[in-house]
Order: structure tokens, then C-alpha cells, then sequence
């Protein structure tokens, strides 16, 4: 499966040591699709696709659309469809979404409403 940022199948590679890391404020709104090669904390709403090596859905963040990152956190909200190689949703996360994974961790209280699919 294609996103416009690029394969869901293929996870992006980890940051590298000078990769910046990109913060989406919590009043911002973005409509389209941001891919970075640093990490990528979203604290607003984003719908679209967003593909970076470290991703960050703060409590306060929303996305809905495609997730494809190398590490994913999340504490607030994602709807759409995940590949990510290692997930881990806080307490606090309402995923409902597929997940494509290779390892994930679900921590009591956290919301999934989708199906997982182990990638090896």
C-alpha cells in the first residue's frame, strides 16, 4: 500500500545524529502531508499523511490519515492507517486505525479499535 510520502511496507530509517526535530504547535492545523528526516512531534491536528523516523502524537495532537514512521508514540488521537516499526500507545491513546507493526506496546487504558498485523 502507497501513501503519498511513500510506502506503508517500507518503515523510514532511523533519525541520524544531525536530523532536526520539527514540533506542530497545539493551535496549528495542517491539511496535506509532511515527511521529515528528523522527528516530528504533533501537539495540533494534522489530516494527512505524515512519514518521519520518530513520530510523537502528543495528548494534545490529532491526526487522521496514514502514520509511517521507525518509532511511534502515541498519547493523543490517530484515525486512519499506522506502519510503524515499534508502537507504543500511552494510557491516554485513542488509536482507530490498522497497525502494521513489528513490535508494539499497549499500556492499560489506551483505546485500538483496528486490526494488527505483525510485520517481521
Amino acid at each position: 500500500m502507497k501513501t503519498p510520502n511513500g510506502d506503508l511496507d517500507r518503515w523510514p530509517d532511523p533519525a541520524g545524529a544531525n536530523a532536526r526535530r520539527s514540533a506542530f504547535a497545539q493551535d496549528l492545523v495542517i491539511e496535506g502531508d509532511a515527511s521529515s528526516s528528523g522527528s516530528i512531534e504533533v501537539q495540533g491536528n494534522v489530516l494527512g499523511s505524515l512519514r518521519a523516523p520518530e513520530i510523537t502524537v502528543a495528548g494534545s495532537g490529532r491526526v487522521e490519515g496514514s502514520v509511517v514512521a521507525h518509532e511511534l508514540v502515541v498519547l493523543g488521537a490517530i484515525s486512519g492507517m499506522i506502519s510503524a516499526r515499534n508502537v507504543q500507545l500511552a494510557p491516554s491513546a485513542v488509536v482507530q486505525a490498522d497497525v502494521i507493526h513489528e513490535r508494539i506496546a499497549i499500556e492499560a487504558g489506551a483505546v485500538l479499535e483496528g486490526r494488527l498485523q505483525r510485520k517481521a
